[in-house]
């Protein structure tokens, strides 16, 4: 799969991102560990254009000095969208990438047409602050299996420098309170998928969605850790797929696609 690198001149800064693919637009918003070209991407680009921006501050981009916190984040990639891909799009966030999704889906709801949570942070209800992990356990905690996750992991300075950048964005917070009270505003058709080892969300923040989201679905992938593309990409992929281009009615003409 051929991917472009690009990059986007915002009023805050340069944007860089990456694109694949053709047909209805896809913007990914990446994780904490940082960018990822995924198997899942790859996938999604045979009937999607895929646009993923990269963060400011993450695999050693500028950061942007007016861009703050997740909200501002949101903004960014907001005027990401209207000035390069220009036409509402489908967004998929995964983890820090959901929170960020989500607050798009908010601030926006006319640019956002339908909204993919993969392992969503930012209501990670009852969970408990975690000293820094080193690159071991951090493994540990993103992966149920390792060994496909080998292509992506990256060295551990970078690592400890995404994670640094991530830190500048979400300040500590585990449950971003304004978002969890303003989630039944969302008018985005909305899919939430979670994985069954994931030891960083908790259940509940898969029961607030669906109660809180009015249009919105929630499904579990077993045997996967919290990076669930990496760990079971095809039934990933499939899901996301159907969902994209069934819509609202992916659930009831779905069939055995996700067994």
């Amino acid at each position: 799969m051929s991917v472009t690198r690009a990059e986007a001149k915002l009023a805050s800064g340069t944007l860089p991102y990456a694109v694949l693919g053709e047909g209805r637009p896809l913007l990914y918003l990446h994780a904490a560990g940082g960018p990822l070209i995924s198997p899942v991407l790859e996938g999604l680009a045979a009937s999607h254009r895929v646009y993923a921006p990269i963060a400011p501050g993450f695999d050693g981009t500028p950061v942007h000095d007016t861009v703050k916190g997740i909200p501002g984040l949101a903004d960014l990639y907001i005027a990401f969208v209207e000035a390069v891909i220009k036409t509402p799009v489908d967004v998929m966030g995964h983890s820090f990438g959901g929170w960020t999704a989500l607050w798009m889906a908010l601030k926006q709801p006319d640019l956002i047409d339908q909204l993919v949570l993969e392992a969503p942070g930012g209501l990670r209800f009852g969970a408990t602050p975690t000293p820094p992990a080193g690159p071991d356990e951090i493994i540990r905690r993103l992966y149920a299996y390792p060994e496909k996750a080998k292509p992506f992991i990256m060295a551990p300075e970078a690592t400890a420098a995404n994670m640094q950048a991530f830190a500048r964005y979400h300040s500590g917070i585990l449950v971003d309170e304004e978002l969890a009270g303003r989630l039944p505003q969302i008018k985005a058709r909305t899919l939430v998928i979670l994985a069954s080892k994931d030891m960083m969300i908790p259940a509940k923040t898969g029961q607030v969605l669906k109660e809180k989201i009015p249009s919105s679905h929630i499904t579990y992938v077993y045997d996967a850790a919290h990076a669930i593309e990496i760990d079971q990409p095809e039934r990933m992929l499939r899901l996301v797929k159907a969902f994209l281009e069934r819509g609202e009615s992916y659930i009831v003409n779905f069939g055995g696609a996700a067994a």
